[in-house]
């Protein structure tokens, strides 16, 4: 193979590399509505741990004034699927909360690292309303374990 042949195909390769670590241009949480524009709000934490093949995430949204909290559990398989799900947004309004649905669920995670969790994610509330989260690909910090 010739060196400007070989130099192409390393060079399209890293183009697939680094469109594949672009962000999908989603907003991070959505109001299906189309009511309230969500566009300040940020990832501030995801936390998890797993156990054999379950994974509890808890997931921390925020725009500075309020705080839309998930607390997701996760069946590790092929393909790996939300088992259940419920949300609570502490609002300077109050609180509202309801569950959540997976539209795609992203694992990434041996047992010998840390897990890795996201996807899309619909919330439901009581009233009808209905939110869409776009979680990254976001790695689970390793549990911390004290010495005894």
């Amino acid at each position: 193979m010739s060196e400007s042949r070989l130099m192409h195909r390393r060079g399209v390769l890293v183009l697939c590399v680094l469109a594949a670590g672009c962000h999908s241009g989603r907003p991070l949480l959505q109001d299906l509505s189309g009511h309230k524009d969500l566009s300040l709000f940020t990832l501030q934490s995801v936390h998890g741990l797993r156990d054999g093949d379950r994974l509890a995430a808890l997931v921390l949204i925020s725009d500075s004034s309020s705080i839309l909290t998930l607390d997701l559990h996760f069946a590790i398989g092929s393909p790996t699927t939300l088992e259940s799900g419920k949300w609570e947004w502490s609002q300077l309004s109050g609180v509202v909360a309801g569950t959540v649905a997976a539209r795609s669920v992203t694992f990434l995670g041996g047992q010998d690292g840390p897990p890795s969790i996201g996807g899309v994610f619909d919330l439901t509330g009581a009233d009808g309303m209905t939110y869409r989260v776009t979680l990254p690909l976001t790695v689970l910090p390793r549990q911390i374990r004290q010495q005894r």
